[in-house]
């Protein structure tokens, strides 16, 4: 963990659980933390994950049909939401890397992008090839 505030132990188990955790909401990084900080309370979590968020600790993602979610990897990628399970997964796109952020386009001066694809994650597609198969 980064960055010009304090580093306290609360701020450490969150992050920790962010880390340890695939793309989660600030509810399940509370319920991570709890486990093990039954003292951390819900409304430092959600504190503390907006101010890693604001200081480009980590990234607040607004996808559609979902709470606000967090990830760790700050640098430009886009996202794929599996319109199965909902899974949330990195996709490196390394065109997107030069115009995510500094670029002019159109007289737009762009500080950041979200880019979100749908469609069925590895593991869902395995999944419905297996049940195809069995079918036949």
């Amino acid at each position: 963990m980064a960055g010009t505030q304090r580093k306290t132990k609360q701020k450490q188990a969150i992050y920790d659980a962010l880390a340890a955790l695939d793309h989660p909401t600030a509810t399940q990084v509370y319920e991570r933390v709890h486990e093990e900080h039954p003292t951390v309370s819900r409304g430092t979590v959600f504190r503390v994950l907006g101010g890693f968020a604001e200081r480009g600790l980590v990234r607040k993602l607004s996808l559609a049909e979902s709470d606000a979610r967090f990830d760790v990897t700050t640098a430009p990628h886009a996202h794929g939401v599996c319109r199965v399970c909902g899974r949330v997964c990195d996709l490196p796109l390394p065109a997107l890397a030069p115009v995510a952020a500094g670029s002019i386009l159109g007289g737009f001066h762009v500080d950041g992008c979200e880019v979100q694809f749908t469609g069925i994650c590895q593991d869902c597609s395995k999944m419905n090839m297996r049940q195809s198969a069995q079918i036949k």
